[in-house]
């Protein structure tokens, strides 16, 4: 075979391969694209669905909106704002609430994933608040703020404060006089005016709580021996309180000076209690006496056998006050007949004179010294209140301790009867304290 012939047999045979290797491709592609139709599971009745709109799996086209619902929009402090979350084109991953002002404090509450409460916090004024809610998505974050007016809460009506009604002591200078071992005993009556009752009188001097007492049907009394630590004008603050906590306040102004009451309480016994003897220009006392030692030595002896047992009971809270007041004891006797150094009480209930009881006294030594005295009680003193009756013997046994004159200051002593005070002045009770500290006939 030339050279040439076997160049023509070359090509021949690489012509027949490239035919050769198409039909095999042909083939092999046939084959493959019979292989995808057979795994359609199809035929006919099982075409093939078109393929969906691409969605993006990482959130890249999220563009979220926020806004808040919020009613009421003004509150009382207290009271709860409900609070809506209103969103768009998204789904959040978690919320955050915010505050502004941040005090005082809103309390945030969840009621499900987009409701939540906000209770107003206590304001003392009108207070805007910005609430604001953070949002955060998968790839983004938003905020959304709203508005409330917080108001404070109304306050609940406060009770009318008790009113407060003092009968003794006045404003009077002379009677308000205070100083050491004396009692000032305020009288007075107290009126609620709300759903309350008063529980509870109290009375303060110098900021100091010194007498406290609970009202017997509105009456009240206290008996105020401590007059704070310095001495002057000063004022005692009586105050009543209510059970529903309403209070009302009286202020009654008074003298602390021991000097200033003694100076009172000697010009009181110059007046009623002494006999002036101008030719030595002096004023000697007069006074009831037990032999030596003075009614502080001893009781002083009352006999009562002329007075029924059941006005008994009288005679006992009239000396009971003396005793109060001056310290002077008594010896109560269910007896009759005279002994030396006594006051007797007898009952003549058959007899008006037009007073209620009498007093004489005796001396036995001298003018100035009283060893007896004689109370007669008469009809009126039966027909008087229970009120009236142990003030009547208390100020019959005064004529007998302390002044035979009656009084013109509105106290026990005076010739009112059941109209006046019933009370001894705080220099009177101070006078007491002066006059049995000497003997009777030594000068003032």
């Amino acid at each position: 075979m030339t050279k040439d012939e076997r160049q023509g047999t070359k090509v021949v045979k690489a012509m027949l391969c490239q035919r050769f290797a198409g039909k095999v491709i042909f083939v092999v592609l046939t084959f493959f694209i019979a292989t995808i139709v057979g795994c359609s599971g199809g035929g006919k009745n099982n075409p093939i669905p078109p393929s969906p709109p691409s969605s993006p799996s990482n959130g890249s086209q999220e563009n979220p909106t926020v806004s808040i619902n919020a009613s009421p929009k003004e509150v009382n402090s207290g009271n709860d704002v409900s609070l809506e979350i209103v969103i768009q084109n998204g789904v959040p991953i978690n919320i955050e609430w915010a505050q502004s002002p941040s005090q005082p404090a809103g309390q945030f509450q969840k009621a499900d994933s987009r409701r939540w409460t906000w209770k107003a916090p206590s304001v003392s004024a009108r207070t805007i608040f910005i609430l604001t809610a953070t949002v955060t998505f998968l790839t983004t974050t938003r905020q959304a703020s709203t508005t409330i007016t917080v108001l404070p809460s109304p306050q609940p009506p406060q009770p009318n404060p008790p009113s407060i009604q003092v009968i003794y002591p006045w404003e009077d200078n002379k009677v308000n006089v205070v100083g050491d071992n004396v009692i000032l005993t305020v009288k007075g009556y107290v009126y609620s005016r709300s759903n309350g009752y008063v529980n509870k009188v109290e009375a303060y001097i110098d900021n100091e709580k010194v007498a406290e007492t609970i009202p017997n049907n509105d009456y009240f009394e206290l008996d105020i021996t401590k007059f704070g630590n310095r001495q002057g004008n000063k004022e005692v603050i009586i105050k009543a309180t209510t059970t529903d906590n309403a209070i009302g306040e009286y202020k009654l102004n008074i003298i602390y000076d021991n000097n200033y009451l003694y100076s009172l309480a000697v010009e009181f016994l110059r007046r009623y209690s002494c006999i002036y003897h101008e030719d030595e220009g002096r004023y000697r006392i007069v006074r009831f006496s037990n032999p030596i030692d003075g009614p502080y030595g001893r009781p002083v002896l009352v006999k009562v056998g002329l007075l029924p047992p059941e006005y008994h009971i009288y005679v006992q809270k009239a000396c009971e006050f003396w005793t109060k007041y001056t310290g002077i004891k008594f010896d109560i006797r269910n007896e009759t007949g005279p002994a030396p150094y006594m006051i007797g009480i007898a009952a003549k209930f058959d007899q008006d004179p037009g007073i209620g009881a009498g007093t004489q006294r005796g001396t036995q030594n001298d003018i100035y010294e009283i060893t007896s005295g004689s109370i007669v009680l008469y009809a009126g003193w039966v027909r008087g209140s229970e009120r009236y009756k142990p003030i009547a013997i208390a100020h019959e046994i005064g004529h007998v301790l302390l002044t035979a004159l009656h009084t013109q200051d509105n106290s026990l002593m005076d010739s009112k009867g059941e109209d006046n005070s019933g009370m001894l002045h705080t220099y009177q009770q101070f006078a007491c304290k002066i006059m049995y500290s000497k003997n009777p006939g030594d000068s003032i």
